[in-house]
């Protein structure tokens, strides 16, 4: 985690200011929800540099503004707001004002939110802070989970000052769609406001930084209904359009990304007998983690140079070293001979203390000499060397992927560290670890990867223990026995979607409901989420 001092004063400040065209399009879409209501009262919670203020006075509604509050912690930039809202005529003041506690005691009395709240992680902000955010959201019934980032305060806030029939359009990172932290945002919203529309964009909007925007607009409401209809708008190239139908729950709005037939595909084969959550069938948990891996994963030639056989146990370093859907013993003694980090370092209490041979304490010396016995997780153990090794699954799912997750039968039985899960069959389960396996990667679970999972900088899909759990997959009794054709294309081919075609087609002839029509219809809503992920490896501004 990084300090204060690591990152840039535009960070921790939330400084990247909001384009004219999504400056341009909230107003739009507010516009649209005032029905030409006049004499407006006007907040902008995080002013910046005015951005918001220019684009009221150049626009069509500044004659039907009364009156603008806007406010900015920072002085140079509610200056310079100041300075804009001097040049458009508008009357009103730019307070120069933590807006948390500027908002301590005031009405809810506005009829206009325009907002691009600041996006400060949670570790860059004060303790006060902190705890006026938790405040904010606790007074309004969006607890939750613990909030992570000063969006979430900062936008409840700024809602919660508009009166009945208010409306507001605000520029949110996407992780409002998809962030666990943000899913009691989502509930709050649903609970009291209507008439919600979604803007989606192509990744790249903020070039500098790496997360996605959307526009989210819609009008306060203290009689809302649940569920709610939202519109979503996508402007990546041609604009589309779509609604879903939405009501509160525990999950991300990632399916909502999809088009209603697609999304209604996805519900549909849930209800498939065959068909499962993962978490009935097996467990997925996190692997070794030793704190300093480039120190105690170690290769074969560093195991003979400080005579460390007694402690090493075989290793699969990343997911990448095995090509295919069986990890095998040959494969990790091929690792090995290859110079790769094949072993991981285990000074259990069972074994041997290395303290008592000369050539084993020499690697702990060098080890104290770089300060790996300081780092974090490192001098928490006593002694500092001795990992808590967790024992080899006989299953194994890459916990971040591109294209998508893969599932290995650990035939090797290798050790991992935490870059890598371990998973076992639960007793009693129908199915083998290599029955698992073989049905795996079919386009059904790869696409509720895509929905539970959360995506980072690059286009990276991550999923954590409780997203594994969450994913649906088909549970098949001797599906095995495609495992040895399945494993060869993941090995042979060098089109990624080869294995995924291939475990379709399996599927279509061993579970008869999951036919080739729903199949294609799944990949289809895979291919929707995963483009729009992998397109912020390569993504420019929308416009």
């Amino acid at each position: 985690m990084r300090t204060r001092d690591e990152v840039s004063d535009d960070k921790l400040r939330g400084g990247f200011y909001s384009p004219d065209v999504l400056v341009e399009l909230c107003i739009r879409r507010s516009a649209g929800l005032l029905d030409g209501r006049s004499d407006l009262r006007v907040l902008e919670p995080s002013a910046g540099d005015g951005a918001f203020l220019r684009g009221i006075g150049r626009s069509g509604m500044a004659r039907r503004v009364r009156t603008v509050e806007a406010v900015e912690i920072f002085a140079g930039e509610a200056a310079k707001a100041a300075d804009v809202l001097d040049s458009t005529g508008l009357q009103g003041r730019v307070v120069n004002q933590n807006v948390l506690q500027w908002s301590q005691g005031r009405d809810s009395d506005f009829d206009w939110v325009l907002a691009n709240p600041p996006y400060v992680r949670f570790q860059f902000i004060s303790d006060e802070d902190k705890q006026r955010a938790k405040e904010i959201s606790s007074g309004l019934g969006a607890a939750g989970t613990s909030v992570s980032n000063l969006w979430i305060p900062v936008f409840l806030l700024s809602l919660s000052k508009l009166r009945d029939g208010g409306v507001f359009s605000v520029i949110l990172p996407t992780e409002f769609l998809t962030g666990i932290s943000a899913n009691a945002v989502r509930n709050w919203l649903l609970a009291n406001t209507t008439d919600l529309t979604i803007d989606l964009f192509e990744p790249g909007s903020f070039p500098s930084v790496l997360q996605e925007v959307l526009i989210l607009s819609g009008r306060a409401s203290k009689g809302a209904t649940n569920p709610s209809v939202i519109q979503f708008h996508d402007h990546n190239g041609d604009t589309r359009s779509w609604s879903h139908l939405v009501a509160a729950a525990a999950g991300t709005w990632t399916n909502y990304l999809l088009l209603p037939d697609q999304n209604n595909a996805l519900t549909a084969v849930q209800s498939i007998s065959a068909v499962k959550s993962l978490s009935s069938v097996a467990r997925f948990s996190v692997s070794t983690v030793t704190g300093a891996n480039g120190y105690f994963c170690v290769d074969s030639a560093k195991v003979k140079a400080y005579d460390l056989e007694e402690w090493v146990i075989p290793l699969l370093p990343r997911s990448r070293h095995a090509e295919g859907l069986v990890y095998t013993s040959e494969e990790q003694q091929a690792l090995a001979d290859a110079s790769q980090p094949a072993w991981l370092l285990s000074f259990a209490a069972t074994k041997p203390s290395p303290e008592a041979h000369e050539l084993a304490q020499q690697y702990l010396d060098d080890g104290v000499r770089l300060e790996i016995d300081q780092r974090f997780k490192c001098r928490v153990r006593a002694p500092w060397y001795r990992v808590p090794v967790v024992p080899a699954g006989d299953l194994l799912l890459s916990k971040r992927s591109n294209r998508y997750p893969r599932v290995i039968s650990n035939h090797a039985k290798v050790v991992t560290t935490d870059t890598i899960y371990k998973g076992q069959i639960l007793a009693g389960s129908p199915i083998t670890a290599d029955d698992f396996t073989a049905t795996f990667h079919n386009s059904l679970t790869m696409l509720s990867a895509e929905v539970e999972g959360r995506s980072f900088g690059g286009g990276v899909l991550e999923l954590v223990p409780s997203e594994v759990n969450a994913l649906q997959v088909p549970i098949v009794p001797g599906a095995a026995s495609e495992l040895a054709k399945l494993d060869k294309i993941s090995r042979a081919s060098a089109d990624p979607e080869a294995l995924i075609e291939a475990t379709d087609e399996a599927l279509t002839r061993l579970i008869p409901a999951l036919d080739a029509q729903t199949m294609s219809a799944l990949s289809d809503a895979r291919h929707t989420l995963m483009n729009r992920r992998l397109q912020r490896t390569h993504s420019k501004f929308y416009g």
